[in-house]
């Protein structure tokens, strides 16, 4: 493989393990904090959400829900 394909699954490999600890992260809220943090586009701590807490964020509420937020 060359070192330039090499890099970019380097990459792949971080930005994913990011977004599963993400998730992780949001196994355990409930379906109200889920909601609540939704509708405030804010996490648990009350920060802006980032798009890595965003985008877990839908998968908690898809699992929990079964539909993706609006």
């Amino acid at each position: 493989m060359n070192r330039s394909v090499a890099i970019q699954w380097a990459a792949l490999d971080s930005h994913f393990e990011r977004h599963a600890g993400m998730v992780g992260r949001f196994r355990g809220s409930g379906g109200d904090a889920v909601i609540g943090m939704w509708l405030s586009q804010t996490n648990e701590e009350g920060e802006p959400l980032s798009q890595f807490e965003r985008s877990a964020l839908i998968e908690r509420y898809s699992e929990l829900f079964g539909i993706w937020p609006q």
